[in-house]
């Protein structure tokens, strides 16, 4: 600012004692963390390698049709941003044409024609008789 003598002087505040602040210690991020825990194993994805082309495995969840069962498939996927797994399931029908399954059982499904509206599967395999409860 000019004052009239033709010096131009700045106003500025004064200057404070600069005082250390002790800071807490940088945590390291989320991700980090997960990236280099080693505390727990993270479980294999389960691999469709030896399955024959389009068969699933699932859980008969409702076998109330006649020779048609309802069968749950659950397929992890792995989140690479969190880097966990999350279980996506699906319900397909699938045609059981002696009957055979009941509530619980583990079993492979292959595709087929389809053979109505939703059905387009049909059991192959009984892979593990299950208790009868879901």
């Amino acid at each position: 600012r000019d004052d009239g003598g033709g010096a131009i002087t700045i106003n500025m505040m004064p200057r404070r004692a600069l005082v250390a602040v002790a800071r807490p210690a940088a945590r390291p991020s989320l991700r980090r963390l997960i990236a280099t825990r080693s505390k727990w194993p993270l479980p294999p994805i389960p691999s469709n390698d030896n399955l024959p082309r389009g068969c699933l495995v699932g859980t008969v969840v409702s076998d109330a049709m006649q020779k048609t069962v309802n069968v749950e498939v659950v397929r992890p996927k792995r989140i690479p941003k969190y880097n966990f797994l999350k279980n996506y399931t699906k319900k397909f029908m699938a045609h059981d044409e002696k009957e055979e399954c009941a509530v619980g059982d583990t079993v492979r499904i292959s595709p087929c024609r389809p053979l109505s509206k939703r059905k387009h599967f049909m059991v192959q395999s009984i892979l593990k008789k299950g208790t009868g409860v879901v």
